[in-house]
């Protein structure tokens, strides 16, 4: 056999092994893909989505919130009236003030101005507001009518000067059965060391 002649098969050998070793790479590719999964496995270890929401006339529940928001690392929203509560709103003595007429009437549901839905989406969410004739203002009447929370595990803390949270609790369970009302919490005047011995008390 002439040298050319081998030289010729031996390079065509070549061109057919490497051809079959392409093949063999691609479809091991499709095979066995290289999945990235880290995104998933962290979103599936991270637990609850949680969030804080709250109401704050004065700025004393608001304040409660920062705090449970930091140390939950929960986002936090606020429930923002349409109409914002003025001295004169608020003053109790005076029984044709605003406040007192939205909590003498059953029917009332101050406006919203900003849009909650994304707290829907929600597992836990803190909820957080001042005590107003011994219960919630009727606001957090809207937010709750206004937004699924079926599907969401409810806290609750207020602010108040003297009144407790339990009343209000009650009513919001007797309002509201298909929303998970657990517990709650009064936190007036609570310092972070009050409020981590709360957040302690409900895992």
């Amino acid at each position: 056999m002439k040298m050319s002649t081998i030289l010729f098969i031996g390079f065509m050998m070549m061109v057919l092994l490497a051809g079959c070793a392409s093949k063999s790479d691609e479809n091991s590719g499709r095979e066995n893909p290289v999945v990235n999964n880290s995104s998933t496995t962290e979103k599936s270890t991270e637990g609850r989505a949680e969030a804080v929401v709250f109401f704050s006339a004065t700025g004393n529940t608001k304040a409660v919130a920062e705090v449970i928001a930091t140390k939950t690392e929960a986002d936090i929203y606020e429930i923002v009236p349409s109409e914002e509560y003025s001295d004169a709103d608020l003053n109790y003595n005076d029984n044709n003030c605003r406040a007192n007429k939205e909590q003498n009437d059953d029917t009332s549901r101050p406006k919203i101005s900003n849009d909650l839905s994304v707290t829907s989406d929600y597992d836990v969410i803190y909820l957080g507001y001042p005590i107003w004739w011994g219960t919630v203002p009727r606001i957090i009447q809207t937010y709750i009518e206004q937004y699924d929370l079926s599907d969401v595990t409810v806290y609750t803390f207020c602010t108040s000067g003297s009144s407790g949270i339990e009343r209000s609790m009650q009513d919001l369970k007797g309002w509201y059965s298909d929303v998970n009302i657990v517990s709650g919490k009064r936190l007036d005047d609570a310092d972070k060391s009050d409020i981590q011995a709360w957040l302690d008390s409900l895992k």
